[in-house]
Formats: structure tokens, sequence, C-alpha cells
């Protein structure tokens, strides 16, 4: 780090720098500017090849500052440095938006207060689970809430998963994906996270936390209610007061003598939105496949 300007350090060939810092100010956000050229045959390669990189600093970043950081659901530019029009991802923060809570939901409330048939363990992780952020975790709550719902408790086998409820609950191919078969479980997604593997390229292309989410209401609405009370096609259900974006991605190309950064860009967005810009043009169509460098 060179005590002569903003704080900053280089990892991986992207450079780390505070974004709004001033001598006399100090930090005065708390946000990091990660900076960084990619050779790359076009636009979408670069943007794989920058965020691989990015996946192998920022998660040990959060071990070493103890602290909050991600760099998923953030603002980005890519530029080729031989053109005058960039790549620009518009996030911003937005306020979270509630359910409403009527006389069918609070009908569901007074079955469930009555009703024994649900371990009050599956309440304690579901709540965490709908109260916490990030995918994994979510999933990994929702797993533990699952098998409380699941676990037989009396009789003989008092304590074991009954895998036929598991399978009633979830569907066969969804039970088969997360929980396995019997002596078949190590490949199951379940296993794999709680055992310390990450998501493999087989996981992608399937949210399963609202396809978890989904099969919960269904069963819920169909075997412990036998009506629907609890609305089954909320749009982004599991809603959370943090983590809420909106945006905006596409080519834009500068005006006059305004600069192609990301911290111009994005200030620019932030105080004039999509409408009323006055620095920067939107460009329908630019496409870029050669002799790609991106800078973000």
């Amino acid at each position: 780090m060179n005590e002569r300007q903003a704080p900053s350090f280089t990892s991986l060939d992207i450079c780390f720098s505070h974004c709004d810092f001033t001598w006399r100010d100090g930090w005065s956000k708390n946000y990091w500017l990660a900076t960084g050229t990619i050779d790359a045959p076009n636009v979408n390669q670069a943007f794989i090849d920058f965020g691989h990189k990015l996946m192998k600093i920022v998660p040990r970043v959060a071990l070493i500052g103890q602290c909050y950081v991600e760099s998923v659901l953030q603002p980005y530019l890519i530029l080729r440095e031989d053109k005058d029009v960039a790549f620009f991802s518009f996030v911003r923060s937005t306020q979270g938006v509630g359910l409403m809570f009527g006389n069918e939901e609070l009908k569901a409330l007074g079955r469930l207060l009555l009703d024994d048939t649900v371990a009050e363990e599956f309440y304690y992780y579901w709540n965490d689970a709908v109260n916490s952020t990030g995918y994994s975790s979510k999933l990994l709550l929702m797993f533990s809430a699952i098998e409380a719902l699941v676990k037989v408790r009396k009789g003989p086998q008092k304590g074991r998963k009954d895998f036929g409820k598991l399978e009633q609950i979830l569907g066969p191919d969804l039970k088969k994906e997360i929980w396995g078969e019997m002596g078949k479980s190590k490949s199951a997604l379940r296993h794999k996270l709680v055992h310390g593997e990450y998501f493999s390229p087989d996981d992608s292309g399937k949210n399963y936390l609202e396809l978890i989410h989904k099969k919960i209401v269904e069963y819920f609405n169909g075997v412990i209610f036998q009506e629907q009370l609890i609305h089954e096609n909320v749009v982004h259900p599991q809603r959370h007061p943090f983590g809420n974006r909106e945006g905006w991605r596409g080519f834009i190309k500068a005006m006059d003598r305004s600069e192609l950064n990301l911290k111009d860009v994005l200030a620019e967005f932030e105080e004039k939105d999509l409408g009323g810009l006055e620095r920067y043009s939107l460009e329908d169509g630019a496409i870029w496949t050669d002799n790609y460098q991106a800078g973000s």
C-alpha cells in the first residue's frame, strides 16, 4: 500500500482502491473499487474471467477482514481500450416491499397454533432461513427445517427421517437431487453443502431456494390446512428489508469530455437516472467480438 496515495492494494492483478477516500475526510463511504485489465475475445468472457478472479479474492477478504463484503450484485463497467463505448451494469439499492397479512393469513396462523403435527424446530429453522441473506446460508437452514419437518417424533423409529414424507413434500425428482437415494447421497446437494463441497456446474440453472419454498407452501396448503391459505404465487417470496436492488445494463458512450470510468458513470446514473443523462448516451446494438481488454 502506497502511503502517498489513497488506500489501495493489488491482488491477482486487480487493484482494489477505496472509492471515496480523501485525506481530509478519510473513508467517507464503505465501497472499494476493483480495477483490472483482462485479455478476452468478447465482453462476456471478459466479465467471466474478471469475476473468477474476484471470487478467488473476496471470500478470503471476508475471512481476513471479519466483516461484510460481496462483489456479485454490484455495478460494473467494461471498457475495450480501443473503443469509446463501454458496457455498464447499473445496480442500486431499493427499499423492500412487504406483504399483506389478511384474513386468510390470520386463519392459517390460528390453525398452526393448534396443530401438533409440525415440530417447533421447523418454525425456528424456517424463520432463520427467511431472515437470512445469501443463497447457500438460506438453503442450509431450509434443509434443517425440512429435516425437522420429516423427523419421526414417536414410536420405535423416533428420531429418524421419514423418507416417504420427504418425497411427499418435495416430489421424487427434487428429493433425489437434494437428498439423493438410499445409499447414494454423497452426490446430492444437501450432502455436498453440509460436508464442505460447494456448488458445482451441475447445480447451476436451478433456483433451489424458490423450488423448495414453493414445495413447502404447497405441502402446508394441501396437507396441513387442506385448503389454500398461504398464497402460492408470491413474487420474490421470503422478502427481506436488506439486499433489495434494481438495475439496468447496456452499452453507453461518453459525451463531450466525460470519461468512461465506473465512478463517474455511476454518479451520473444515480443523479440523473436513465431519462435525464447529460454526460453519457445509451447505445443500442453495440457489440465487441475481438481483441478485447476490459477494465472494471
